[in-house]
């Protein structure tokens, strides 16, 4: 049986509806242009509705630079280097990772680079890296503010042993303005033990309430565990669950199984092409 044959019926009818879609804003961009007078921000807002017609969910990570974001996407798709990973932020750009029979980059979009990737995880998700939020590069930070309002969920990440600076504290007040779900992801779990791990999720959490007003989901993720899970012809669980990579999956899972989130989801880019149609 193929892997699209077994998800359940749900996923499958989401996805066909998802494609029709697609479909439809595509031809419907053939006719925008030959229209006289047609304002280019419209196009560009019936682009933007395409976008979400064409990815089936959208998981976003940000953080500073060498926060541990493509590492965690790497361990995700069981590939140590297929992400750029260094001391320096030499993640310049914006990354969408999506599903595709073969690994290659189709090059730069604007301001993204679209890379496909044969990953089962894929298929149900797209994930997006992200330039470091505190990059040396000025127009980093801009650049990642602008693609957030497309974000299904936003993942938070920063170091277990940075957790929680000014810096960060600013950035989730700005994801609280987009009307983002944020998960705070501290990486590089393995450097802390039980004890410390217990006292950085309490300082997080208490960071976050005082100062912001609500209590946030918190995971504790180590990619170097991830890896060490894929070591052999199979997938360690129990190492995989130690990594706290699990989460991850399990609450793409959760969301791809929730009929009024798909609903939303099928819904926003008609409702982004009503507008347009509206304001003709």
């Amino acid at each position: 049986m193929s892997e699209v044959a077994s998800e359940p019926k749900l996923i499958q009818d989401y996805e066909a509806i998802r494609q029709r879609e697609y479909q439809l804003i595509t031809d419907m961009l053939e006719i925008l242009p030959r229209i006289d007078n047609m304002d280019e921000q419209r196009i560009g807002q019936v682009r933007d509705a395409l976008f979400h017609a064409d990815h089936p969910y959208l998981m976003v990570l940000v953080g500073p630079f060498s926060s541990g974001k493509s590492s965690i996407i790497n361990a995700l798709l069981g590939e140590e280097d297929f992400l750029k990973i260094g001391p320096v932020p030499t993640t310049d750009r914006i990354s969408i990772l999506r599903w595709g029979e073969d690994a290659r980059n189709m090059g730069t979009a604007g301001d993204v680079d679209t890379v496909f990737y044969p990953s089962p995880l894929l298929r149900k998700v797209s994930f997006v890296d992200t330039p470091g939020l505190e990059s040396i590069f000025k127009d980093h930070e801009e650049t990642t503010r602008q693609f957030l309002h497309r974000a299904d969920v936003v993942l938070l990440v920063m170091l277990a042993t940075q957790a929680m600076t000014q810096r960060n504290l600013e950035y989730m007040q700005t994801f609280k303005e987009y009307g983002k779900k944020v998960i705070i992801v501290i990486s590089q779990a393995d450097l802390i033990d039980d004890s410390e791990r217990e006292t950085v999720k309490q300082y997080v959490t208490n960071q976050s309430k005082d100062k912001l007003g609500f209590e946030p989901v918190i995971w504790f993720v180590s990619a170097k565990k991830g890896f060490e899970a894929r070591q052999g012809d199979e997938l360690d669980k129990t190492l995989w669950k130690e990594s706290g990579l699990n989460q991850v999956e399990d609450y793409i899972n959760k969301q791809l199984g929730d009929a009024d989130r798909l609903r939303q989801k099928l819904q926003t880019p008609l409702q982004i092409v009503q507008t347009v149609h509206d304001g003709a």
